[in-house]
């Protein structure tokens, strides 16, 4: 069932604005952005209001348990992740087929290398839980319908590997959405779909930057003092952990996956205020 919407309109750079508008000449872009929920009556929270601990997949019993950082880990605005949604036979066969696409694009982008050989640009350092993303900014990518086909399956926006080396592989995608209200995604109602807000991006020729990290609320002063520009927000974006053997234990569509670790095995990040001296980079541990 769909919510009630109370429709906002926001002036918004979307990612299409965030991998183009200086670097690579793409003019950005502004819209309609509704921010209510869509797939359940859940309300709207920012990623680091729930605890990584209480999400599906993540609960832990008994005496209290070292972490490593994992539940200070956060990812965007969206509605509250709750359990598990059975789904029909034909949205389960829907859904199967939609991994199938995902995979298929997974065979042909398996390494950095592929990515970058394909046109993707690095967005933002290695993040423990998620990843390293790189963008290749195609109208199929922008998916503005919502709806997941095969098209749109086949050319995702974002990639995520599991560093930013040549050889670092595969481990998830970012897909994407300028459509007006939160996507109809993928078949039935476990894809949470979230969206960033007050991003600094500096701009290379080698990719984006990201001096303030995500969702730290950064300022326009913050953001000129590094040479960046400020992105108020962004549009829809969802992570699908469907490549073999990088699978999330939060679920498919689970907000980060706790496969991708820094290389003490933690997930400590630095503070925001530290990120721009680690451009490719956000773990404590890979100094």
């Amino acid at each position: 069932m769909r919510g009630t919407r109370a429709t906002r309109v926001i002036a918004v750079v979307g990612l299409c604005g965030l991998v183009g508008v200086a670097a690579f000449g793409i003019a950005s872009i502004a819209g309609a952005h509704d921010t209510s929920k869509s797939k359940s009556s859940q309300h709207r929270v920012h990623a680091s209001s729930t605890s990584m601990a209480n999400m599906p997949g993540m609960h832990m019993a008994g005496a209290k348990v070292d972490d490593k950082g994992l539940s200070l880990l956060s990812n965007g605005h969206h509605h509250r992740m709750v359990d598990e949604q059975q789904l029909t036979p034909s949205e389960r066969a829907t859904l199967t087929h939609q991994i199938e696409g995902t995979i298929g694009a997974a065979q042909r982008f398996p390494t950095v290398a592929a990515a970058l050989a394909a046109g993707y640009k690095r967005t933002g350092p290695y993040m423990p839980g998620i990843g390293a993303h790189y963008i290749h900014l195609t109208g199929q990518g922008l998916n503005p319908d919502g709806v997941m086909d095969d098209a749109d399956l086949a050319d995702p926006l974002a990639i995520i590997y599991a560093g930013t080396d040549p050889t670092s592989p595969i481990a998830g995608f970012m897909y994407y959405s300028t459509s007006p209200k939160e996507p109809v995604g993928f078949a039935g109602g476990n894809d949470v779909w979230h969206y960033h807000a007050d991003l600094c991006l500096k701009y290379g020729p080698d990719g984006i930057d990201v001096p303030y990290g995500l969702d730290n609320s950064a300022t326009k002063k913050q953001c000129d003092s590094v040479g960046g520009r400020l992105m108020k927000q962004t549009q829809w974006m969802v992570h699908v952990w469907s490549v073999p053997g990088w699978e999330s234990r939060q679920g498919l569509f689970g907000e980060v996956n706790p496969g991708l670790m820094c290389p003490d095995g933690s997930y400590y990040q630095y503070r925001p205020d530290q990120w721009a001296a680690h451009p490719l980079n956000a773990c404590k541990s890979a100094a």
